[in-house]
């Protein structure tokens, strides 16, 4: 993977400048969206449900699942328009005729996700500030872990984001994505509760959620921003994305060799 970025770095870096490029357009777009789901759900949980037996501290919680979460919820749109393009104009495929190999070309797109999955992290912790003013203090994050955690987290999510597109092939089978993929991924990623209150439930449920790798992410940004200590340790979040990094980008490639037929 680092071989293909040194040897290419110049087609490299222009493929990531062009999708970046295409990417600014619509930026704010999707910033206003982050903000109004975020909101919404955050008034709800931090406030509201507090009357029906909530912790009080339960919106920070929420919260913070949220800065997580947020590069998963951009797969489905940049699926569908990574797969309308292989299904129409396939701009890829002049991609791949670069004097690159495959894996640079791949490797940029995920890099470009990567870097707008991570402006949007950025770009909801000011909202969290704003409503939960007084419980949640910038003081307490641990800047190094949260910025480790998120960048992982998202060149992770670039990469699913790819291997969505190469498992679905063509658009008409997009309806499949949300329920099979990242819903799952999501609800059982621990995004409403932690690890150790499933674990107090049932324990080998609790060891069956450790195959899934949103878990890391939730578990490492929680620590990050909250410092709680309830959370799995933060080097081994890091370690699971890690495998979950490598095991998901040699999936992916594998089968957009498959779809796309490149050698």
């Amino acid at each position: 993977m680092h071989n293909n970025i040194v040897r290419f770095k110049d087609i490299f870096c222009k493929l990531v400048a062009t999708n970046l490029c295409i990417a600014r357009e619509h930026i704010f777009s999707q910033i206003i969206n982050l903000y109004i789901w975020t909101s919404c759900t955050l008034i709800i949980m931090g406030y509201i449900m507090q009357n029906f037996g909530l912790a009080t501290n339960y919106g920070c919680f929420q919260f913070a699942s949220i800065v997580g979460v947020v590069g998963l919820f951009e797969v489905y749109n940049t699926a569908a328009k990574n797969i309308m393009d292989i299904d129409n104009d396939r701009t890829i495929s002049y991609y791949l005729t670069l004097p690159a190999r495959p894996a640079t070309v791949l490797l940029a797109t995920v890099c470009s996700y990567a870097i707008v999955g991570l402006l949007l992290t950025i770009a909801v912790l000011p909202l969290g500030k704003l409503l939960f003013y007084n419980s949640f203090n910038f003081a307490q994050v641990s800047w190094f872990t949260f910025v480790i955690t998120a960048v992982l987290a998202n060149i992770f999510f670039g990469i699913f984001m790819i291997a969505v597109v190469a498992q679905v092939g063509t658009i008409s089978k997009m309806r499949n994505v949300w329920s099979r993929f990242i819903w799952p991924l999501w609800v059982l990623g621990c995004y409403q509760f932690s690890w150790k209150a499933v674990y107090a439930v049932s324990a080998p449920f609790a060891y069956l959620l450790l195959c899934n790798p949103v878990l890391y992410v939730m578990e490492g940004m929680r620590g990050a921003l909250l410092s709680n200590p309830d959370c799995l340790p933060w080097g081994l979040c890091v370690v699971g994305l890690c495998f979950f990094i490598v095991v998901g980008w040699h999936y992916a490639y594998y089968k957009m060799q498959r779809l796309l037929d490149f050698v």
